[in-house]
């Protein structure tokens, strides 16, 4: 009779709702994933995150990996236990926490003269009449993004060099069907490849720091 009142209680247990605590960590997991993506710029890029449990002042932490090319960093997230509010966040045990900030994580664009906090702006680049490349000049706020897009056709070469006058920054490049031809390097890495798409390619400079850094941005093909 006693087995048979625990089995009950057992199957009773199962069958009822999750307590509110454990129903928020579906929630933390998901903005953990979101601000990795967010952060390296990588919206359909797959995670892996798992629910660390609770700090003794209550903070709920979350960590796991974001599979980008040829590499998973490991990312860590912290949430106030009353609000659920995102505290931390830091990448192969670096504190980024300052993104939170000055991202928002995302917001909307506007195209020219960089990008303000949090943003990411798209530019269509021309280059003048007979030439084969082109150098522009823009800045970027905290946490924002400017993607370049440059019309180009498979079989050709592309040149790229990010110049920050000072600061950090890096960039990536996408190919026409949104694959990576380049994953996200430092700024101070040239990149000149061959390319095997046609179409828009997209070139984005992106400003991981806390201050608006201004730089220049040369563009070759051939």
């Amino acid at each position: 009779m006693q087995l048979r009142t625990a089995f009950v209680a057992a199957a009773l247990a199962l069958a009822a709702p999750l307590p509110a605590a454990a129903q928020s960590v579906g929630v933390m997991l998901d903005a953990c994933a979101a601000t990795a993506q967010t952060y390296f710029n990588a919206p359909r890029a797959q995670t892996n995150m798992r629910y660390n449990g609770a700090r003794a002042d209550g903070t709920e932490t979350i960590g796991g990996e974001i599979y980008l090319n040829g590499r998973a960093p490991y990312v860590a997230c912290a949430f106030s236990a009353r609000s659920l509010r995102q505290t931390e966040f830091a990448v192969d045990g670096r504190d980024q926490s300052s993104f939170l900030a000055n991202s928002g994580n995302g917001g909307g664009g506007n195209s020219g003269g960089g990008s303000g906090a949090g943003q990411t702006s798209t530019e269509q680049v021309r280059f003048p009449a007979g030439a084969s490349g082109t150098e522009l000049s823009s800045n970027l706020a905290p946490g924002a993004s400017l993607r370049y897009v440059l019309g180009a056709d498979d079989g050709q070469f592309l040149y790229v060099r990010v110049a920050p006058w000072s600061g950090t920054l890096d960039y990536q490049i996408f190919n026409p069907d949104g694959s990576f031809l380049l994953d996200m390097v430092p700024a101070r890495q040239e990149y000149r490849g061959q390319l095997w798409q046609s179409g828009d390619h997209v070139v984005e400079v992106i400003n991981r720091t806390n201050q608006t850094v201004s730089y220049n941005v040369i563009f070759g093909i051939d």
